[in-house]
């Protein structure tokens, strides 16, 4: 089976971008099938006669896919959305309706949802958002972000470091997280507080595995937001509008340390089974 991969960025580029992470452990799974080979293109550049050798499709981020391709993907490949933020928006972030219900004339990208034999999303808002939204499209929640089993395995054991700090924020130079105002509402509530930033993902968790809080302000509709489950599977309390957060419209987000790794653990194995049948079966 050739299945072609397309992005408008890789983690090699985006080592702290949510997509993708999430596209390198997708990849980094369908590679270990024997019969699956997987090409990885970045979208900037992708052309149609490209694409007209694989079998099927996977598309990531994709802002710099050009009309052309995405017109010759409906008309002629079995391809797959792999949502991750919110795309058939032109604002990127359904929030800023009422009831999360896009006006007609900010909807983009319509046909290729619609056009899509699967968009996969991460989360039960997302799922229902999408489809009140373009109900023609065929949505799937995988219900988590995913991980490799060396950070579940990672993050087991820093769930038992000891707890000597309160607040931590996310210092990030993405508009969306926050930072500057998250700082702010800290030092009017007289918080104690700590940002945390580390180019090493092991890093970035050891310094958020001290705290007993995790403090994140998002201006967006999270997808599913890795952070705030990873603060959750260490331990640390949240401190958010469960509203903007995909995480909180599933279940398991009632759980929390060594119940919460195990939950994702699972969702994540079941998600990448999901994504192989998708790639394994006929059509």
């Amino acid at each position: 089976m050739k299945v072609l991969f397309v992005a408008d960025h890789y983690q090699e580029q985006m080592k702290f971008g949510g997509g993708e992470n999430n596209d390198s452990v997708l990849i980094h799974h369908l590679r270990s099938h024997d019969n699956v080979d997987i090409t990885c293109l970045y979208t900037s550049t992708t052309t149609v006669d490209q694409m007209r050798e694989y079998d099927k499709v996977i598309v990531g981020n994709f802002i710099f896919l050009s009309e052309e391709a995405k017109q010759y993907l409906i008309n002629n490949k079995k391809y797959l959305i792999y949502e991750h933020d919110h795309k058939y928006v032109k604002t990127r972030d359904p929030s800023k309706f009422v009831d999360f219900i896009v006006p007609s004339d900010q909807l983009v990208n319509r046909d290729f949802y619609e056009g899509s034999d699967q968009v996969v999303v991460l989360s039960k808002i997302c799922e229902e958002v999408l489809t009140t939204n373009i109900p023609a499209a065929k949505v799937h929640s995988i219900g988590c972000s995913l991980w490799t089993k060396d950070f579940f395995h990672l993050v087991k054991n820093l769930e038992l470091s000891p707890k000597t700090r309160d607040v931590c924020i996310l210092q990030s130079p993405n508009p969306t997280k926050n930072y500057a105002a998250t700082v702010n509402y800290c030092i009017a509530k007289g918080l104690d507080y700590t940002a945390i930033f580390s180019p090493s993902h092991t890093k970035f968790l050891e310094q958020m595995a001290c705290h007993k809080r995790f403090l994140f302000m998002p201006t967006v509709l999270e997808t599913f937001s890795r952070v705030c489950a990873e603060a959750k599977m260490l331990g640390l309390q949240i401190i958010t509008n469960p509203k903007m957060i995909g995480m909180f419209s599933e279940t398991c987000s009632s759980l929390s340390g060594s119940e919460l790794q195990s939950a994702l653990l699972e969702r994540n194995e079941r998600a990448l089974k999901y994504f192989s049948d998708w790639v394994l079966s006929d059509g």
